[in-house]
């Protein structure tokens, strides 16, 4: 053994520690990184030449407005059938029967309140009248060969209880298991998969995904799906539903996403479904409708339904009570909104 080699295999922890720590900082020093491209706005072409020779690239980069007339575009609205299409509403502020086209759009709440029923049957309205759905399932598998009365049983039933063609559904609905399917919950499987639909097969009217927790599992990366994702909708005019369970038991009636608050930044709307009890704001709107009767005493437990924000279009924002029923589907309870 030389003495070198010998030096080396006397070497304390620490010196070896020291020793790479150094090597690291040599490598980091000697390695030709990108310039800082925060300083080039600060620096001038080197040559006029330069930015004449880009020019017509650059140019394709920005927009301008266009004329008052060829810029008026109407909003149109996506009719789900269900009661949440009471919630958006017009220019004139009329309730515009649906919800606005290409929206992506967040429900939220808390487990057991009615989230995957109410999106579950506007699967099956919309795909009876035509529309190519794309569902989305991390909760529930659709199909088992066990005893279990599956997903898609229950789809049948629904649909047999609303009295909607069934051959219809099947031709316009595509099912997403990501339990029996696990490579779907692999990124890239699920958006090449997505992909295939709308640019191969072309067409997708609307996606629903139950819940969006499952596009990614961890927590940091989520909101960069959901924002591809929304992207992506955006530019093939797909519109979306999200389901998200609260982030905490205390977030009630919030922007409390799953996932965090940049889930909700990357959305066009929210709704929330929940329990609450009755305060003031809460108990005005749910009583302004009711008999004397039927009056919301204070810190009633409520089960509602409120539109939180929407950045296309104005929105009621005032409280609605809601219920789950006996042959599973959530309703407004003792009224329907004028």
């Amino acid at each position: 053994m030389s003495k070198k080699e010998e030096s080396a295999v006397n070497l304390t922890p620490q010196q070896i520690a020291e020793m790479l720590q150094n090597a690291v900082k040599v490598a980091i020093n000697s390695a030709k990184g990108e310039e800082d491209n925060w300083q080039l706005a600060n620096k001038p072409f080197k040559q006029k030449s330069e930015l004449e020779k880009e020019a017509k690239r650059y140019g394709t980069l920005f927009s301008r407005p266009k004329s008052k007339i060829d810029a008026k575009k109407p909003m149109e609205f996506f009719e789900t059938g269900t009661f949440i299409d009471k919630l958006f509403l017009k220019e004139d502020d009329s309730i515009a029967n649906g919800i606005p086209m290409v929206i992506q759009l967040g429900i939220v709440g808390n487990p057991e309140v009615g989230k995957s029923i109410l999106v579950q049957e506007i699967a099956l309205r919309c795909a009876s009248k035509g529309k190519r759905v794309v569902f989305v399932t991390s909760e529930d598998s659709w199909e088992s060969s066990s005893a279990r009365f599956d997903l898609q049983s229950r789809f049948r039933q629904k649909a047999e209880i609303m009295g909607l063609d069934w051959e219809e559904i099947r031709n316009n609905l595509f099912v997403f298991d990501t339990i029996t399917n696990s490579e779907l919950r692999n990124w890239s499987t699920f958006i090449g998969t997505y992909r295939y639909l709308v640019e191969i097969l072309k067409g997708v009217d609307l996606l629903i995904v139950d819940s969006l927790t499952l596009l990614d599992s961890y927590r940091g990366a989520l909101k960069y799906r959901v924002m591809e994702l929304a992207r992506y909708n955006q530019q093939h005019g797909i519109t979306a539903i999200f389901v998200s369970q609260r982030s905490s038991e205390e977030d009630v009636d919030k922007f409390g996403f799953a996932g965090g608050v940049g889930i909700g930044h990357n959305l066009d709307g929210t709704i929330c479904i929940d329990f609450k009890k009755a305060m003031s704001e809460l108990k005005e709107d749910l009583n302004r409708n009711k008999p004397k009767d039927q009056q919301i005493k204070q810190w009633d437990l409520v089960h509602f339904v409120r539109a939180l924000g929407c950045r296309l279009c104005s929105i009621d924002r005032k409280y609605y009570e809601i219920q789950i029923t006996n042959n599973g589907f959530i309703k407004f309870k003792t009224y329907e909104v004028e």
